[in-house]
């Protein structure tokens, strides 16, 4: 029997309600798969015969750890997924700026780098827009994600400055009206094949999706554009996924997408009855390609 390590989180050590669902299916399907804190000290990863990040949460607080320990598992020869390149690429948003060389339709950016004399008000000004939603170039769960404030220039202007004392640049793009009256699409895909899809919508007068701002999510069937459109922004990864979750926005018929989560997204495989069972069905086919 294989054994299968689901890396995991301090916090999340038991795992997420959704990965216990894949967990008990692998049972049935004669894979043994044990939680695994990636950052434990008495863990001994040659034990596993593959790792598959999944509730990691707090790598994005330390990155070059995490980053570290990625490069560890790869020197040991370990399936890994998603893959350690794709892991170390999607760490930064400028895996963003990639995409939009490719040819994928992304929210507009600006890049704001340290000691550049960056003023945010003029950005706006440039760029048209009325109000702006400001990044760290890694993060998770919206952490360090702000919005500004209309009227108030300096106190935004010092708060970005702040930032960049912090980060080397930061991530501007306009504020979406979209997300909080349609919401924000996520559409979960494995082996590059589309499972399913559901709306995020924030709480009353925030703009941050995430479930810990009073987020909430709805199980929704996409149309056939959006899924073809976040398709062609997968193909553009070098390497194939074993999962996938493409997020973004309906705008004028177009999906504009916000990110590309390929380390530790969450599936949201409870909002499909199937949806746990295609996930198990792609990484039984990843532990027997034959």
């Amino acid at each position: 029997m294989i054994k299968v390590a689901f890396a995991t989180s301090k916090e999340m050590a038991e795992l997420t309600r959704d990965d216990q669902m894949v967990f008990r299916i692998l049972d049935r399907y004669g894979v043994d798969v044990e939680p695994a804190v990636w950052d434990a000290n008495h863990i001994n990863w040659q034990d596993f015969g593959c790792v598959i990040i999944r509730s990691c949460w707090d790598y994005h607080l330390r990155l070059q750890e995490f980053l570290d320990w990625v490069t560890d598992i790869e020197k040991l020869g370990i399936p890994f997924y998603n893959p350690p390149k794709i892991v170390r690429w999607n760490s930064n948003k400028r895996y963003l700026k990639d995409l939009q060389s490719a040819g994928v339709q992304v929210v507009p950016m600006e890049w704001l780098g340290r000691g550049a004399a960056a003023q945010l008000e003029q950005v706006l000004q440039t760029r048209g827009w009325q109000r702006a939603v400001i990044k760290p170039p890694v993060g998770a769960s919206a952490h360090q994600t702000w919005a500004t404030t209309p009227g108030q220039p300096r106190a935004d202007q010092e708060r970005l400055e702040r930032m960049l004392a912090e980060h080397e640049e930061v991530l501007v793009q306009p504020f979406l009206e979209d997300i909080p009256t349609r919401g924000e699409w996520s559409l979960v895909f494995f082996e590059g094949q589309y499972s399913h899809a559901v709306v995020k919508k924030p709480a009353e007068g925030d703009f941050r999706v995430q479930a810990k701002y009073g987020g909430r999510v709805f199980k929704k069937d996409p149309p056939h554009r959006l899924i073809r459109q976040a398709q062609t922004a997968l193909s553009k990864i070098e390497e194939p996924c074993l999962y996938a979750r493409v997020d973004g926005i309906e705008s004028k018929g177009q999906f504009l997408v916000t990110e590309v989560e390929l380390i530790e997204p969450e599936l949201f495989l409870r909002f499909h009855p199937r949806a746990p069972e295609r996930f198990a069905d792609a990484i039984a086919a990843k532990l027997n390609p034959f």
